[in-house]
């Protein structure tokens, strides 16, 4: 049923941003190439566009730190900094039935250790914050709406921001049900990028979601070592 929901929400949304989302798109969008060159002149939306290069990256702290999962979370990660809710929501859908553990840890131990790293989960935090202020407070909210009226691209961006956001609470809800954790820790995800980056950062010491717990194969290579 979870995965028939999210195929419908990803569905749904792929419809939307095609052919219904309000304003003008291409090349006549008075906004998307002002924001891919960061030289758009409204704050509000300088820093949604940031967040949402922010939010790939909490991501890939939270997947990249244990992609042991039959499909690789790596390929659909890479994916979400140019595409977004569009690029994970397949990834838990490809996923939703499947277990940790069915094969063993992708990628260097370096990324790993650098996706657990309470340093990196603390950089990403502050300019999460720092991005949020200046939107907030140097931002006009009449001239960002008016923006998601008249340009398809910041339309479908903000969905898409709130898209990140609902799917951060799903990837909460799931993890915390694998940790026996309180099923409130979900309502972390509410917040966006900060309340995935609280979560991660309580998990890091989680033996069941660190990246340093070798896979059956590679203990069983340690042990055989031994015992030479």
């Amino acid at each position: 049923m979870t995965r028939v929901l999210l195929l419908i929400v990803w569905l749904a949304f792929v419809g939307y941003a095609l052919f219904f989302a309000p304003g003008t798109g291409g090349g006549e969008d008075p906004w998307f190439v002002p924001l891919i060159t960061l030289q758009a002149d409204e704050p509000s939306l300088l820093a949604m566009f940031t967040l949402l290069g922010l939010f790939p990256l909490a991501y890939a702290c939270m997947l990249l730190r244990h992609d042991d999962r039959k499909v690789p979370a790596w390929p659909f990660v890479l994916l979400s900094f140019a595409l977004g809710a569009f690029a994970l929501l397949p990834y838990y859908i490809l996923t939703s039935h499947t277990h940790a553990g069915a094969h063993g840890l992708r990628l260097s131990e370096g990324i790993r250790r650098t996706a657990e790293s309470p340093v990196t989960h603390g950089i990403l935090f502050l300019l999460t914050l720092l991005t949020m202020g200046c939107g907030l407070l140097a931002g006009d909210l009449n001239a960002y709406a008016e923006a998601f009226r008249a340009s398809r691209f910041v339309n479908v961006m903000t969905i898409d921001f709130g898209l990140l956001t609902l799917l951060s609470v799903y990837a909460i809800y799931t993890g915390s049900r694998r940790r026996s954790l309180p099923q409130a820790t979900a309502l972390l995800g509410l917040i966006p990028i900060l309340g995935l980056l609280i979560y991660i950062w309580l998990t890091r010491m989680d033996q069941s979601a660190s990246p340093y717990v070798p896979s059956a194969p590679a203990a069983r290579g340690k042990r055989k070592a031994g015992a030479r």
